[in-house]
């Protein structure tokens, strides 16, 4: 260190200091009236009493006797590295080119310093008065990083530097390429040290802005160097993103990604969506990445543009509307507990051969870490548990964050806290705990000699390639792309040509990140024995983008006869990113040469390479489908055939229609066209037909009943009136094709054909008319403004009130608009002609989504279970039943029986029940007050996937649902009664997110005292 930088180190560690100081005064929790911008968001935030693991009035352990705590498998050891006043609330770990341990603190978690609260969504979910200026400017938060160093090499941390200070929300760090590069959400910012000793020089540089802040339990997160030199990570779910960076802007995105930014070219890119609240990034041995999700698995294997699962409903929609499905995140062999998110994937070959390959991931909800392997599944992954290798009873035990080292031991930083959830606006964590354990194989040294990667000559670098320890082979492969030393790459090349397999994918990407890689080079490595040689040269070819029209020939090819799953993974995920005249030969050849419809994958990577064309390179696209013998292929038949005419449909306009026809026109079959067909009707649910062209219009003139069901169909949808007076008579005929009845009424009701409307009551009328038939009217006559509509319903309710069914569709009908519902309570009120008791709470609740201050009032007077519970009302049930559980025993057999008729036809328990809502077997069961809060206030925490939205039509009604689905301008919503809704985004004047869950309140009041305790002996039992 130069005598210049050392007494700025010394004044650094001097500020720092007074800074920690401040720090400490900054950690303690923040009052509500700090953070909060307005009235409304701090009488929130008082009257919010949590969910989940909250703050309780246990004490912490002191380290070592929480360590004592632990137990662990017989071949492995535990230290507590450190733990508090040293470390505080950690968040991540990573080790430097030194072997020095970097940790992020997370003291200024949950709110940033300088901002007020404006509002808070049912999400919990917060919106900020202002976006924070990126570092050093605005308020000085208290988050910081710290570096630990063993000097002594004894196996102790002995001296501590706190390296950035004054951090207002940071979430992680890595070094490489001359700079500590910090993820500060909104920003990805990176201070320069060309030294490489840990100590900034000089203000940041903004490399990316624009992450969103809304829940900062999920924000991006997670840095990681890919082996082929880009920057990862990750962000989570409950967050949007509008990134942009030199080249790359506004890159909009709503959470569950895995992103990377290329420091050299400043172009920022989605990796992969989806997935789950990603907060976690690891790269295995041959580069594939993998990511926790928070969920009942152990998360996605990420392939490059994959798109996976999320609830539209609470994370919002891909970025591509026409992904028309999503891979799957891998399969889980085990107990389905709900996880977190860090995970790694063991390779560093100090452990007993036991956990060599092996994923180690961690549960803080439980308090323990899990051992589980993965399993070939075509060209993805499942996971299989084997065991837990670290449990204990200490529920303070929150591990966040696991990674492996250079002692090639497992590295776990421990939140420590009695609270983990983050639904609670309050800010009552535990501000000043904090560890770091160390798991080692049994009887083996705890400590490692000090070294410097960055000091090793080229050819010393070459042989860490070949080292056991994963760590040491992803580092060296940082100071190639340090270096970026072209001098080296023939000697990389000679070893590519000769190594074995492991080694040659070392040298591919040393190469690469060196600068080495160019059209010969990929060439020779396409056509390499290894297959991730192979797998990984076509990544690197697509990443390129520019590719030669000779290198582009090659890519078809191997498409043609790459015999590795693999490898034909990869070149479909490449071929997305290639122009279409490169990217088709390959499509085509992966499609002819290979059977891979049974593939988890594969289909749907190809769909996305295809979708990518669709309106780009429309007649090259299409010309696929020239060759009559692909129309055979299962891939074609299953998935891209109807995607692709869904995709033109849903686009419309006349060049879309145009492809549509030239597709149905190509068909060799006429059940070649009805896969067509099918794909046509799904892109056009929810719509008329009235804007198809006379093109297209006469291409499908001959699969009229197998696009519709029904002769007439088309004709209805296109406006023509001839065709709508027969389609009326038909339905009016009892003698009539009852499918084509039923077709019929149906496009009634997502067309405006406001002459069915007396036909449609006449069927509900009708005695001789099905229950399905008078379903289906109730349905489409909700699209209908018509008064007399509510008043007949009223009077025809006492023929199907029987019919459960039919009941509950005139229910819903009186629900959707303001005018049925006054009729609706005038029934219940004034004829008697429908009971109170008939409408189900959800029905009930609807009706006060209507706004409407009579019908509202009127609602709570019949239905006073459905007026939302006061924080009060609601503090006090939860008294109450946690005292009546406690002061008796339960039967858990009548439990069962109470279970499956009170909560099973909504949730799954020990593997009984429906799936309406979440799967509570691997919930936290013991902790009664937690399970007390979930059903007491179902509202707090809404988990994904199970919320309801409010949608007003323009027509005028009002109606609510989950989104089930978001296709195009199209959105699909699933009723509480099971019905599917289809709406364009041009019929829907509000759509917003309801505060509200699926479940209701009060299930506990219809419940004897004994009834309770013999309900909950059964959910808790283990």
């Amino acid at each position: 260190m130069s005598l210049n930088k050392y007494l700025l180190y010394s004044l650094c560690l001097l500020i720092t200091s007074i800074q920690a100081c401040n720090n400490n005064q900054e950690a303690e929790a923040l009052k509500i009236e700090d953070v909060s911008a307005n009235d409304d968001v701090a009488r929130y935030m008082n009257a919010f009493k949590g969910l989940g693991a909250l703050t309780d009035s246990t004490q912490p352990t002191q380290p070592q006797k929480a360590l004592s705590n632990f137990q662990i498998p017989n071949d492995l050891s535990m230290d507590l590295v450190l733990s508090e006043p040293d470390i505080v609330q950690p968040v991540e770990l990573s080790f430097d080119h030194r072997g020095r341990l970097w940790v992020v603190q997370y003291h200024q978690y949950p709110y940033p310093k300088g901002l007020k609260v404006t509002s808070v969504d049912n999400f919990l979910r917060v919106h900020f008065d202002k976006v924070p200026p990126a570092p050093p400017g605005g308020l000085k938060g208290a988050d910081k990083i710290s570096i630990f160093e063993d000097t002594n090499c004894d196996g102790t941390f002995d001296k501590s530097t706190d390296a950035i200070s004054g951090l207002n929300i940071a979430t992680s760090v890595i070094t490489g390429r001359g700079k500590i590069w910090v993820l500060n959400p909104p920003y990805l910012i990176s201070f320069d040290d060309p030294e490489g000793d840990g100590i900034p020089n000089g203000e940041p540089t903004v490399h990316l802005s624009g992450f969103g802040l809304e829940d900062t339990h999920a924000v991006a997160n997670s840095l990681r160097w890919g082996p082929d030199g880009w920057l990862y990570g990750a962000q989570g779910s409950t967050t949007t993103a509008n990134i942009s960076s030199a080249v790359s802007k506004n890159i909009a995105f709503s959470g569950q990604v895995i992103w990377r930014y290329n420091i050299d070219t400043k172009v920022f890119e989605v990796f992969a969506e989806g997935g789950g609240n990603t907060f976690n990034v690891e790269f295995d041995r041959k580069g594939r990445l993998y990511s926790g999700n928070n969920n009942t698995d152990r998360g996605p294997y990420y392939k490059q543009g994959g798109y996976y699962p999320r609830s539209l409903g609470k994370h919002g929609p891909y970025s591509n509307p026409y992904t028309f499905g999503n891979l799957d995140n891998m399969e889980l062999v085990g107990e389905k507990i709900r996880f977190t998110h860090s995970l790694i994937r063991y390779e560093g070959g100090r452990l007993p051969s036991a956990y060599d390959g092996k994923m180690i991931a961690i549960n803080p909800l439980l308090n323990y870490v899990q051992l589980s392997r993965f399993e070939s599944k075509g060209s993805t992954f499942k996971n299989i548990d084997e065991r837990k290798i670290i449990e204990t009873n200490d529920h303070w035990f929150r591990p966040v964050n696991i990674k492996a080292g250079p002692d090639g031991a497992i590295y776990i930083a421990d939140w420590y806290d009695s609270r983990l959830s983050h639904v609670d606006p309050r800010d009552t964590w535990h501000k000043s705990s904090g560890r770091i354990y160390r798991l080692r194989a049994k009887g083996s040294k705890a400590a490692y000699a000090n070294f410097d990667l960055s000091k090793l000559s080229n050819f010393e670098l070459i042989k860490q390639l070949e080292n056991k320890n994963k760590w040491f082979r992803q580092q060296a492969l940082l100071q190639f792309a340090n270096r970026r030393d072209k001098s080296i790459v023939p000697k990389l090349v000679t070893i590519l040509k000769t190594a074995n397999s492991d080694l040659a994918l070392e040298m591919l990407w040393a190469i690469h990140v060196s600068g080495g890689f160019n059209d010969d080079l990929a060439s020779m490595a396409i056509k390499h024995q290894d297959p991730y040689v192979r797998e990984w040269s076509v990544r690197l070819i697509g990443d390129k983008k520019n590719v030669s029209s000779a290198l582009a020939n090659k890519l078809a090819a191997l498409a043609a006869s790459e015999t590795n799953v693999i490898v034909r993974s990869q070149l479909a995920a490449t071929s997305k990113r290639l122009v279409a005249s490169f990217a088709i030969p390959i499509l085509k050849n992966l499609i002819i040469n290979h059977d891979d419809s049974n593939d988890p994958d594969i289909p749907l990577l190809i769909w996305w390479a295809m979708e990518a064309k669709a309106e780009t390179d429309r007649d090259a696209l299409i010309s696929i489908f020239s060759d009559k013998d692909i129309w055979k292929n299962k891939l074609v038949q299953n998935v891209l055939l109807k995607r692709l005419m869904q995709r033109y449909i849903l686009s419309g306009g006349d060049a879309n229609y145009k492809a549509a026809s030239k597709l149905i026109s190509l068909a060799p079959s006429k059940p070649d066209a009805k896969i067509l067909m099918s794909g046509l009707r799904e892109g056009l649910r929810g719509r008329d037909a009235i804007g198809l062209s006379v093109e297209l219009s006469k291409a499908i003139q001959p699969y009229q009943s197998e696009l519709f069901g029904a002769p007439l169909a088309l004709g209805i949808r296109q406006g023509n009136r001839t065709a709508v007076k027969k389609a009326l008579n038909v339905i009016a005929d009892e003698n009539a094709n009852f499918d084509h009845r039923l077709s019929y009424i149906v496009i009634f009701g997502q067309t405006n054909q406001p002459e069915s409307v007396p036909i449609l009551l006449n069927i509900i009328e009708s005695g001789k008319s099905t229950a399905a038939m008078k379903e289906a009217s109730l349905l489409a006559l909700q699209r209908y403004d018509v008064d007399e509509i509510g008043l007949r319903i009223v009077k025809a309710y006492p023929q199907f009130r029987g019919d459960t069914g039919v009941r509950n569709a005139a229910l819903d009908l009186f629900a959707s608009r303001t005018s049925w519902a006054n009729e609706l309570f005038t029934a219940i009120s004034d004829t008697k002609r429908i009971s109170k008791d008939d409408v189900p709470d959800q029905v009930a609740r609807r009706l006060k989504q209507l706004n409407n201050p009579k019908i509202n009032s009127l609602a709570d007077k019949y239905w006073p279970n459905v007026k939302l519970s006061t924080s009060t009302e609601k503090n006090q049930a939860i008294a109450k039943y946690s005292k009546l559980i406690k002061s008796g025993t339960g039967d858990i057999n009548k439990g069962r029986i109470l279970y499956l008729a009170n909560c099973g036809y909504c949730h799954r328990l020990f593997n009984e029940g429906g799936n309406i809502g979440p799967d509570l077997t691997g919930y936290e069961r013991s902790n009664v007050n937690y399970f007390l809060l979930n059903v007491v206030d179902p509202n707090a925490d809404i988990r994904e996937g199970y919320g309801l939205h409010r949608f007003v039509t323009k027509d005028g009604r009002t109606l609510e649902g989950k989104l089930a689905a978001s296709n195009g301008d199209t959105h699909t919503i699933q009723t509480q009664s099971g019905k599917e809704i289809i709406l364009s985004v041009s019929q829907i004047s509000e759509m917003k997110a309801l505060p509200v869950s699926i479940m209701p309140e009060r299930i506990l009041n219809r419940l004897s005292d004994q009834e309770v305790r013999d309900l909950f002996a059964y959910i808790m039992k283990k």
